[in-house]
């Protein structure tokens, strides 16, 4: 039956007991429990949580609770991520200071939190903004700088002009927008502060291996990172320069007829009294400077390039001399800026040497036909009536050269290397012209120096030489400082800051100046997981004997956005550290699951514009917050999926809720024995689900248990069960119904196990097919053997009659308790 209940008085009832008791304060470590740490992506202080910040935290809660149940120590901390652009544009808009405006937001978004009544850490939190946080930020940055991880540099680096920042790679969209502000980003030439995160991508793609990831998360950072294998190969350059090119495929090397060089390439500039074409060459600089990464990479676009007439490089397979372009389609950050161009070989390079009436000279011709071929025919659209003479059409259309051939084959107009096979002559040609067998990257070093206010400054401080020198730790945190006008000009805001000034000289002297730049908002949460395993040590950013008691996370719950900027890049950080001996392991998640996003009623993404936004407040006050997190949990599996927010699906999960407070008026002095077992089946489905992020049917079961017990009765023993397996899904009410029972929390239980025995089923009924087709069912157990089940047909008078029909049975297919399958002659 349906019993209403007060989910108001309820909810801060319980979770003022629960504060007051510490109940989910993570305290000292109790060596006689498994460790569990769980974490969550801490949350930028928007000041107002959505309904997407509840799926990101009160449904791993569940999580969270059913480990707590297994007996473990559970870390399940929260803090704030709160330095930022964001919070700086809002505070701007409203004529505030960014820390008053985040901080106020901080204090309003943990009172949002606490009516989750999730099972958080409180005692384990931190904060990005907190000096007493950001000062390790601070002195990891300076150990870096002293180890050549980090560096200032120049290079091309992506300027918002919305933001009036340098922005990464990572943050700029497909289309080349900023993904903050939506402007159009400009390349620009300046120094920049970087991280050498590329001189652990390696590191990075092979440590990927040993993680329990998603396959598809993996592959999404190795793609990001962008190993390619190959060789570097010199080419002299008819001014007297050698050019390095990087290429996968040194067994084309004969067939390297042109040579393309990035417009940005710096032996461009250097030669151009050489090229005597120059005012042409020069305009396509400027051209291609305005386009952005992926523009320039699109391969449904006309190929455009400029000869540099007056140039020509030296093809040192053959000596022959080859000429040399600018193109945009090669890219000055990827492999050496310069690439031998094989147009017989390569869809790029056929498609430029067409346009501009290069040579084309075919190096590969496969020699049988096999899949290669095959599809390489399809794809010319080639008919043949034989292999021989599919085979010989491909060789003539390779040899004409009316399209790229890129698949396999052996070599030919390759001198000493005809008919070897692409594998063999990778090797013997590199070495052969003096090459070095390599690997090159699309990862390029991460930019954080930020031209903006509110964020942890760099500690660097210049001699008046203008050497850079790191702040010593005894004068951290380096603090941001209070007088400046933070409103973004393109000049960094500390620049105008005296205090800074006055606190550099008094502390290193005259004439010494500080940095003015902050750093990446990223670089704060790439470790924020180890401060809070030891929030309150003042002397080291985390023990090394907390890191072994807690490290690493055993479960990582985020999103799907993060996969090649948070993910990438925290990884990045607790590998430096590890190399630097600060961290004790080499990787910080041992587990990771992406969830998705929780969509409009009407099936869009929420937004304020086309008025669908769910507010999670007003859902908690109208069916409570129990409510709301079981409904979260049960509108499908929980991993990489979206789905939009429907009311009458909320009601329906309030009434499930209803009817679970009011089983007590179906207590029976002794319940059937299917109740018993649906109890057993049910604890054993629900604890299988939980640890697959599977909430949905966990949910589903325990509906299904309710709608027997409704029927049947229950003994008042196994309502008190049923609410331990119902209590991570619904910790209020089930506390609540508790505590009318006993006087110690439902969070302290162990969750229940369930008997083997009474999960078995006693009979099954099973279909039995003659010659694959039904003919009827007989009952027995699901561990009946072979003759026990061809007994009961022969029991059977029709099944007996239709077996009879057929003649001799020549073959039995049983599968015990699933399929009996009769093959009859």
């Amino acid at each position: 039956m349906h019993k209403k209940f007060d989910h108001k008085e309820i909810e801060k009832k319980w979770q003022e007991k629960w504060k007051a008791d510490g109940l989910y304060d993570l305290g000292e470590r109790d060596e006689t429990k498994e460790k569990e740490y769980v974490l969550v992506e801490w949350p930028y202080p928007s000041g107002n949580l959505h309904i997407g910040h509840w799926y990101a935290f009160a449904v791993p809660d569940i999580y969270v609770r059913y480990q707590r149940m297994q007996g473990k120590q559970v870390l399940y901390p929260m803090g704030f991520d709160a330095f930022g652009l964001p919070a700086e544009n809002a505070a701007i808009k409203r004529n505030l200071n960014p820390r008053e405006w985040t901080y106020s937001n901080m204090e309003y978004m943990r009172s949002q939190l606490d009516s989750m009544g999730n099972a958080f850490s409180w005692d384990k939190t931190t904060s990005s903004t907190d000096p007493e946080y950001y000062k390790w930020t601070q002195w990891m940055f300076a150990e870096f700088f002293k180890n050549g991880i980090a560096y200032r540099g120049e290079g091309i680096v992506n300027w918002c002009p919305g933001c009036n920042t340098v922005i990464a790679n990572e943050q700029v969209l497909t289309d080349g927008t900023c993904e903050r502000c939506g402007s159009t980003i400009e390349k620009k030439k300046m120094p920049q502060w970087m991280l050498k995160i590329t001189n652990f991508a390696d590191d990075l793609i092979d440590g990927l291996d040993d993680l329990d990831w998603p396959e598809h998360i993996k592959e999404a950072q190795r793609n990001w990172i962008g190993r390619s294998k190959g060789a570097e190969i010199d080419f002299e350059l008819s001014v007297g320069e050698k050019v390095t090119v990087f290429t996968t495929r040194p067994d084309t090397l004969f067939g390297a007829t042109y040579m393309v060089l990035a417009p940005e390439h710096e032996l461009v500039q250097k030669h151009k009294d050489s090229i005597t074409n120059w005012s042409e060459v020069e305009a396509y600089i400027k051209t291609s400077s305005q386009k952005d990464e992926q523009d320039r990479l699109d391969t449904t676009k006309e190929k455009t390039g400029v000869k540099l007439e007056g140039i020509t490089a030296t093809n040192p397979a053959n000596g022959e001399e080859i000429p040399v372009y600018i193109a945009d389609y090669v890219l000055a950050g990827y492999g050496t800026g310069a690439i031998m161009a094989v147009p017989a070989h390569d869809e790029r390079d056929f498609e430029f040497a067409t346009k501009f009436g290069i040579d084309i000279r075919p190096v590969i011709m496969p020699t049988k036909v096999g899949g290669c071929v095959t599809k390489f025919a399809q794809e010319n659209k080639v008919n043949a009536n034989s292999d021989t003479e599919l085979l010989t059409a491909v060789q003539d259309i390779i040899k004409s050269s009316q399209a790229a051939y890129t698949l396999k084959g052996r070599l030919i107009n390759s001198e000493s290397f005809d008919d070897l096979t692409i594998d063999e002559a990778k090797g013997e040609i590199t070495e052969k012209v003096g090459g070095r067998m390599t690997s090159t990257y699309r990862l390029r070093d991460w930019s954080i120096g930020r031209q903006r206010y509110w964020g942890v400054p760099i500690p660097i401080v210049y001699s008046p030489e203008g050497e850079a020198h790191p702040v010593p730790k005894e004068h951290l945190p380096w603090t941001l400082p209070e007088d400046v006008d933070f409103k973004p000009t393109g000049e960094a805001p500390l620049a105008k800051s005296a205090e800074l000034k006055k606190r550099t000289e008094e502390i290193f002297g005259e004439g010494w100046t500080p940095e003015v730049e902050t750093m990446d908002t990223f670089v704060d949460s790439s470790w924020y997981f180890l401060r809070y395993i030891d929030n309150k040590n003042d002397s080291e950013l985390s023990s090394k004997e907390t890191q072994k008691t807690w490290m690493p996370i055993n479960m990582y719950f985020g999103g799907a956005e993060h996969t090649t900027m948070h993910l990438l890049y925290s990884r990045f950080w607790q590998k430096a550290l590890h190399r630097l001996g600060l961290a004790e392991h080499a990787e910080p998640y041992k587990r990771r699951a992406n969830h998705g996003m929780i969509l409009g009623p009407d099936g869009n993404k929420m937004s304020k514009s086309k008025g669908n936004v769910v507010d999670p407040d007003e859902q908690v006050q109208n069916v409570g917050a129990d409510t709301v997190k079981l409904y979260l949990s049960f509108m499908g599996p929980y991993e990489d999926n979206s789905y939009p927010w429907d009311p009458n699906g909320v009601v329906g999960l309030r009434r499930f809720l209803e009817r679970v407070y009011g089983l007590s008026e179906h207590f029976v002095d002794e319940e059937t024995p299917e109740t018993t077992s649906l109890l057993h089946k049910t604890i054993k489905k629900v604890s299988g689900d939980i640890k697959e992020f599977k909430f949905n049917t966990a949910i589903s079961a325990m509906m299904v248990f309710v709608n027997h017990v409704e029927r049947t009765g229950l003994s008042k023993q196994s309502y008190g069960t049923f609410l331990k397996i119902l209590a991570p899904f619904a910790p209020h009410l089930t506390e609540e119904i508790w505590s009318n029972y006993h006087d110690t929390s439902i969070h302290t239980e162990r969750f229940p196990k369930f008997d083997e025995e009474l999960v078995k089923d006693k009979e099954v009924t099973i279909g039995v097919q003659i010659n694959g087709k039904m003919r009827g069912e007989i009952t027995l157990s699901p561990e009946a053997t072979e003759a026990e089940a061809l007994n009961l047909i022969n029991l059977d008078a029709k099944l007996t009659a239709k077996v009879n029909e057929g003649g001799e049975i020549k073959k039995v297919i049983y599968i015990p308790g699933r399929i009996l399958n009769l093959i009859i002659n």
